[in-house]
């Protein structure tokens, strides 16, 4: 069997949860005897090579053949538009297709590479599964957040409201011109919805048709996989097709949790040590975790803050820049061979999302370690994390809250926490399975 992996950007640069799940799904194939190539977007064009405005090369990573091809952002007029209809790449994935006739094309993340990633394989008669990683298909901005920090249920005013929220600079222009309210008349059209000419009024159809574009394209995929009930509820009500849909919960590497420290008994330390893993971005809630330490006051209270400030530069360098808490120790990020240890170190996981998480791969992560996690009350953390027997929940964005629960935990008032329910299947599972839904779409048998 002949598998191609597609997403939006890939190791051994961008490090965060999809990646290193395409990486574990990839290399478990590779062991059942599947030939799993990865096809994978850089977004980092003008760093990755300066010299260049597209790139399009092979490579090796950890043992998995990689096409890596991107496009100099400063060549795309209508950034809205290449998110989700990029020529360049669709004919780059044209070529990858021809020279590796694959038996299933199962994609993680399209942004910047777009419809093409259903109508190329489609075109030449190859199956595509499809996992819902997030909310791409359906927000702009992959978060349902509106720029004001509230969560959103959809593109409101049937995508009108969406040029506001993602281009207040474009709203504004559109507005002024008299224009702004033409364009929600569009917003019916399921096609592709506009052109690449860069102008106002072609930028904003680029937002106000994309759900409508890109639900219709969801729709012609083979199988849809959700890693969340919460995640399929939320495109079906967006019209998912009920029949194309799997619901598959997330699975995880074993190999990462090596050499995971033995943690002395808490009776024997002096310190509660709490822990912040991920990217340092608005919709993560650092900074809520960060005023929650304001509301709890025991010295024992330690918090490790271990992630990339490079999603959102200027937000996260002001925000870790201004720490002045001297129980705050931020790490940085870490490879993947210390997730076990960084793990290993920890009292707690805390994970204050403000966005409608899918299932946070950190969250599985610290339950397979039997790190008790304290998470925001939102989205499919609420499917892993059970209140009072794994973890704790809060309301989201509720500082106060968080820093009474952590409070408690630090002094040893806390709930005692059984810590069942922490089992995750791991990703030799994932793949029987999704070997499994390849099979059922005309695929041969994999060949050990």
């Amino acid at each position: 069997m002949k598998l191609l992996a597609v997403v939006h950007q890939f190791l051994p640069r961008h490090i965060t949860g999809t990646e290193q799940y395409v990486r574990a799904i990839v290399l478990a194939m590779r062991r059942a005897g599947v030939d799993a190539r990865v096809f994978a977007y850089e977004p980092l064009v003008q760093a990755d090579s300066p010299d260049s405005n597209w790139v399009e090369r092979d490579e090796v990573v950890e043992g998995i053949p990689v096409r890596r091809i991107g496009l100099h952002h400063a060549l795309s007029r209508d950034v809205h538009l290449r998110d989700y209809d990029n020529p360049m790449a669709a004919q780059a994935l044209a070529r990858q297709l021809d020279e590796f006739p694959c038996d299933v094309v199962h994609v993680f993340h399209p942004r910047n590479v777009g419809r093409a990633v259903v109508d190329e394989p489609a075109a030449r008669g190859i199956p595509v599964v499809v996992n819902l990683m997030d909310f791409w298909w359906i927000c702009p901005n992959y978060l349902l957040l509106r720029r004001d920090g509230a969560l959103c249920d959809g593109p409101p005013e049937r995508g009108l409201g969406c040029i506001g929220c993602i281009d207040p600079e474009l709203a504004g222009r559109l507005e002024r011109a008299g224009m702004l309210q033409a364009m929600g008349g569009l917003a019916e059209a399921a096609r592709p919805a506009g052109n690449h000419g860069g102008s106002d009024p072609r930028k904003a159809l680029a937002l106000v048709g994309r759900k409508e574009h890109l639900m219709s394209v969801l729709n012609r995929a083979d199988r849809v996989v959700a890693p969340s009930r919460f995640i399929a509820g939320i495109y079906g009500g967006h019209g998912l097709d009920p029949r194309r849909l799997v619901h598959l919960p997330y699975g995880l590497d074993p190999g990462r949790f090596r050499a995971a420290p033995q943690r002395a008994p808490r009776t024997d330390r002096a310190t509660f040590d709490v822990g912040y893993i991920g990217s340092i971005t608005r919709h993560k809630g650092l900074h809520v975790l960060l005023d929650a330490l304001q509301h709890a006051k025991s010295p024992a209270l330690r918090l490790h803050v271990h992630g990339s400030r490079e999603s959102q530069p200027g937000w996260s360098d002001a925000l870790v820049d201004g720490i002045r808490d001297p129980r705050v120790v931020f790490h940085g990020p870490f490879g993947p061979a210390e997730l076990g240890g960084v793990l290993g170190s920890l009292d707690a996981l805390v994970v204050p999302s403000l966005w409608y998480e899918n299932t946070p791969f950190t969250v599985l992560e610290a339950l397979h370690a039997r790190v008790p996690v304290v998470a925001s009350d939102l989205g499919g953390i609420r499917e892993v994390v059970g209140e009072g027997r794994n973890g704790l929940l809060f309301p989201a964005g509720d500082a106060a809250a968080l820093g009474a629960i952590l409070d408690r935990m630090a002094t040893g008032q806390g709930p005692e926490l059984s810590m069942a329910g922490c089992d995750v299947p791991p990703i030799d599972q994932n793949v029987e399975q999704l070997l499994g839904i390849y099979r059922e779409l005309g695929a041969p048998a994999a060949r050990a």
